[in-house]
């Protein structure tokens, strides 16, 4: 049976000060945290000093001499963890006002089966906010076929099934997520999820969604590595690459990219939506 406070939200940070304060923010007094700075130099390190003193028997700083990357990050994170679960937040999102008075008694009363927990999510821009709208996950081609229901932050595992698993990619040239989630597919896991209420902010201004063409080329590489293992079919890989430069197409839509929008929606998979999308982009029309 789980304790009132038998897990651990893991924060990696590099170069987070503009959105830490927030992030920081929604982690309640009593929390087990663990925040790993990767070498930052922009004040992000003096945040986290100040955090960890205001309630330093529950939060840990650790801290890299020298950059390493998000995979390696995570990891010096969960691993310094001793709890049964480990709960993962990027340090640009946030968790909504309740998560955590939601969390705890949904963990104590969980079979002992589960080992890898999602909730929904939204995507936010700083000022709007709406659901994520995806797909159920029923076989491993969904993992990169389909829209996630899930994303690294808010994403819960069991400390034993990292450990396990060897915890998160840390190459630095290929998408380090959705290589864990297919590892754990084939290793017999699979996501729950453990409630309706989208805990999770993912902030889409920043981050990857910043350099979005170059995470696409980061997840086709990962792709064509599953192929080769056997963990996904060439036609899975071909449907999958439609959808990301569809999804590329709508990160520079939503910000006003309008070629880089329509030369990613020329990409894609041909469809009614996806040619009016297109469309909008020659009057310039956000969506």
């Amino acid at each position: 049976m789980s304790s009132a406070a038998d897990f651990t939200v893991i924060v990696p940070c590099y170069e987070a000060a503009a959105y830490l304060p927030e992030t920081l923010a929604c982690l309640p007094a009593g929390v087990q945290a663990i925040a790993v700075d990767d070498a930052s130099t922009d004040g992000t390190a003096a945040l986290l000093q100040a955090w960890q003193a205001e309630d330093a028997s529950n939060r840990t700083v650790l801290m890299h001499a020298v950059n390493q990357g998000l995979g390696a990050t995570r990891n010096t994170g969960w691993r310094a963890a001793t709890s049964e679960w480990i709960l993962f937040l990027d340090a640009d999102d946030v968790l909504e006002d309740g998560w955590h008075s939601a969390l705890t008694p949904a963990l104590k009363q969980l079979a002992p089966q589960p080992t890898w927990l999602w909730h929904p999510y939204t995507e936010w821009d700083g000022k709007h906010k709406r659901l994520r709208q995806t797909d159920r996950i029923l076989q491993a081609a969904d993992l990169v076929t389909k829209r996630l229901p899930l994303a690294p932050s808010g994403s819960l595992l069991r400390r034993q099934t990292l450990d396990e698993m060897g915890g998160w990619s840390e190459s630095r040239d290929l998408v380090e997520d959705i290589e864990l989630w297919m590892r754990l597919w084939q290793a017999g896991h699979r996501p729950e999820q453990w409630s309706t209420t989208p805990w999770t902010r993912y902030r889409t201004n920043v981050g990857m969604t910043k350099d979005v063409e170059a995470h696409a080329e980061k997840v086709l590489a990962r792709l064509d590595e599953f192929v080769t293992r056997g963990w996904i079919q060439v036609s899975d890989r071909k449907e999958a690459e439609a959808e990301i430069w569809r999804q590329v197409g709508r990160t520079h839509h939503k910000v006003g990219r309008w070629t880089a929008a329509r030369d990613a929606y020329a990409r894609a998979k041909p469809s009614l939506k996806t040619q009016t999308l297109r469309v909008l982009t020659y009057f310039k029309i956000p969506v």
